[in-house]
């Protein structure tokens, strides 16, 4: 009991930080926007290739963890190129 308690709170504790990141990215500038967004898909890009180079190294599933590495680098290879901007202005 105790335990679903520490995971219920830790959620709405990452809820609530997430929701006031949301409200403050509203209120800040479209280049500091877009930056903002480049920087996110690179950092998401490098931790997807990194989940799965450790996931390849425990072993298991090869072909997924090749699969998500290769998601991984094409997204980082997309951000680099300036194919990843939905809001192209």
């Amino acid at each position: 009991m105790e335990k679903a308690l520490l995971i219920l709170l830790g959620t709405f504790v990452v809820v609530g930080m997430i929701h006031f990141l949301s409200v403050k990215m509203m209120k800040i500038s479209k280049t500091k926007k877009k930056l903002y967004r480049k920087f996110f898909w690179y950092i998401y890009g490098v931790i997807f290739m990194l989940s799965a180079v450790v996931n390849l190294g425990e072993g298991g599933a090869f072909w997924v963890f090749v699969l998500q590495f290769i998601i991984g680098l094409l997204t980082v290879i997309l951000n680099l190129l300036g194919k990843i901007d939905p809001k192209r202005n």
